[in-house]
């Protein structure tokens, strides 16, 4: 074997290794950034919640010092509360499922790089177009230009 052929297959499997090491990195780390998100999502939903049963005590103990203790005011408020805590968290969700799926398009974008990585390395160890009998070979005739 030449030393040529020999540096190709050495190099065409160190692009493999590392391409395969590449997609499986990406991988852990798009599943990480998912977990990091759905963390994330549920604290900022337990917050919503806590603000939501805070503000919910205030607006009882203000209408109690009040004397209002079952008037339609003190009703529709809690119950905007009630709606407010149910759009935040809707909110919450949504954004968090936005995350996960950009999470997975970028992972998706960053594997078919690596393999079209892989692919242009091996298609270059193997001589690409020479191999395929394009370029490399002289045709004998020289390109000349006429600025006549």
């Amino acid at each position: 074997m030449t030393l040529k052929l020999v540096l190709s297959a050495i190099s065409a499997a160190a692009t493999v290794v590392g391409t395969v090491s590449q997609i499986n990195a990406q991988k852990r780390q798009a599943s990480a950034q998912r977990q990091q998100q759905q963390v994330i999502a549920r604290r900022s939903q337990r917050q919503a919640v806590r603000e939501a049963q805070i503000r919910r005590a205030q607006a009882q103990a203000q209408a109690g010092a009040l004397g209002v203790t079952g008037g339609s005011s003190l009703g529709g408020g809690l119950s905007s509360l009630s709606s407010q805590l149910g759009s935040s968290i809707g909110t919450s969700t949504q954004l968090s499922g936005l995350s996960n799926r950009i999470s997975m398009a970028g992972q998706s974008a960053a594997t078919a790089g690596a393999i079209a990585g892989l692919g242009s390395s091996v298609f270059s160890a193997v001589d690409g177009f020479g191999a395929m009998g394009f370029g490399g070979q002289s045709t004998g005739i020289t390109p000349s230009i006429d600025v006549g």
